[in-house]
């Protein structure tokens, strides 16, 4: 199975997208990203100039995605984990008397406060298909 590779910068209103092929060149990708570049191009600017934070994001063809995003100030930042994946989970009308079960195609898990090992962690179990270790840890 391939996985859809983007990345998101600041000032870029659109994703760089590639393929790749080894897990070892995603890793390399990984740690070569400009983490910490990015972020302070994106402090500089002003509101207006900006799209998105820095990230990087895995998509697979059955709808799951992981993406990991920089937050914060340049002495004090953290990562977002974000995992999307198709689940069923129940829903509730009617205040609540009414329970119903609810497919939601785009159902997404927003994990703060993460370091960059536990966001290359992340991506490790996405890429392994790891999901059921992945739903427990975020």
């Amino acid at each position: 199975m391939k996985l859809k590779y983007s990345e998101s910068h600041p000032l870029k209103s659109y994703e760089l997208n590639e393929q790749f092929l080894t897990k070892s060149e995603f890793i390399q990708k990984f740690e070569n990203f400009k983490w910490e570049n990015l972020l302070k191009l994106q402090l500089s600017a002003n509101d207006i100039q900006i799209h998105n934070s820095p990230s990087i994001n895995l998509n697979d063809n059955d709808g799951k995605g992981i993406s990991v995003s920089i937050v914060g100030e340049l002495n004090e930042y953290e990562f977002y984990v974000c995992f999307k994946r198709p689940i069923t989970r129940k829903k509730s009308k009617w205040l609540g008397l009414i329970k119903y079960d609810f497919y939601d195609k785009d159902f997404c898990s927003v994990i703060p406060e993460q370091t960059k090992k536990d966001a290359l962690d992340a991506f490790i179990l996405f890429y392994d298909r790891n999901f059921e270790e992945l739903e427990k840890k975020w």
